[in-house]
């Protein structure tokens, strides 16, 4: 009888795993993106070749070339979109705010993520969701030093991108979940990610070819933000919004700024003060509190009934 309840709750486990990881490859690509940009990499070129990378990995892929072509073509077209949106925005808003505040608006991606499920089932939102959106957020808040630095120099075509990244992050983890089912996750992202090519390769025509890309010092740090930052956090990530489900997986994403703070504090020696650490505890804890929430057991099957002669 706790056989059932006993795999939900191991392929939750499996799935927080995989999204946890999908957020460290995330922040770590961060990080090698700032240093490109720094030696002059434009954000929306590094955005384009991080879909091409990642389209040709995934055509390599046997399995992403056999999902059979189910309709579901307006999700993969969304899809797309959203995979070439969401970091060029999150980059362009970058360029005009401080990062703590980009971050701290794409990060109320977890609570459009639940009121969308809540529309759309006609359901309100369980108590344990809303408690673990409002506490992850404020865990953002206190672990990006919004609160020590202040609000900066407020843009507002920055705060417009910022809240823009939130909306292509939020539309990505749920088409993303039907997309799933319709293709497989390979499947998925294959059409995904050529959808989003098409588009970057229309942006890049009329502006010429990305020479800053193919420069010696550039290309391995190209080549890892399209693969290690691209292909293999969006495979995971889309693997584990299969087992965790969409308003779960949105919040469990919020690893992302925790990784990101890690990696900062070992590669770039920038040091965490304690209110950071504080909010990284909250998004943590709320994060696995939420996930390994017991599942109601199911009740059992009634037995068949005998047809009669």
């Amino acid at each position: 009888m706790q056989e059932r309840p006993r795999r939900r709750t191991d392929s939750t486990l499996a799935g927080l795993a995989a999204i946890g990881l999908a957020a460290g490859l995330w922040a770590l690509a961060a990080v090698i993106a700032r240093g490109l940009f720094d030696r002059g990499v434009e954000p929306l070129e590094l955005a384009e070749a991080r879909s091409v990378v990642a389209l040709v990995g995934l055509a390599l892929m046997p399995a992403a070339r056999r999902t059979p072509i189910r309709r579901s073509i307006a999700a993969v077209i969304v899809l797309g979109c959203s995979i070439a949106l969401v970091n060029a925005v999150y980059y362009l808003a970058i360029e005009r705010l401080d990062v703590a505040v980009a971050l701290v608006l794409q990060y109320t991606a977890p609570a459009l993520v639940v009121a969308w499920v809540a529309i759309s089932v006609r359901s309100f939102p369980r108590p344990e969701v809303i408690a673990a959106v409002g506490v992850t957020f404020i865990g953002v808040v206190l672990l990006s030093g919004l609160l020590d630095s202040g609000l900066g120099d407020v843009n507002g075509v920055g705060i417009a991108f910022g809240l823009a990244s939130a909306v292509f992050f939020a539309t990505y983890t749920l088409v993303s979940e039907k997309a799933g089912e319709a293709y497989g996750v390979l499947g998925a992202l294959v059409r995904g990610f050529l959808a989003a090519t098409v588009m970057w390769i229309v942006f890049q025509i009329p502006r010429g070819w990305p020479a800053e890309l193919f420069e010696g010092p550039n290309i391995l740090g190209v080549l890892f933000v399209g693969i290690g930052g691209t292909l293999a956090p969006f495979v995971l990530y889309l693997w584990g919004v299969q087992r965790v489900r969409a308003e779960r997986a949105a919040i469990a994403a919020t690893l992302e700024p925790i990784a990101g703070a890690v990696i900062a504090w070992v590669l770039l020696d920038q040091a965490l003060t304690g209110i950071q650490l504080l909010g990284g505890l909250l998004c943590l804890g709320a994060v696995v509190a939420l996930q390994l929430r017991r599942p109601v057991a199911m009740p059992p099957e009634p037995a068949p009934v005998p047809e009669r002669v």
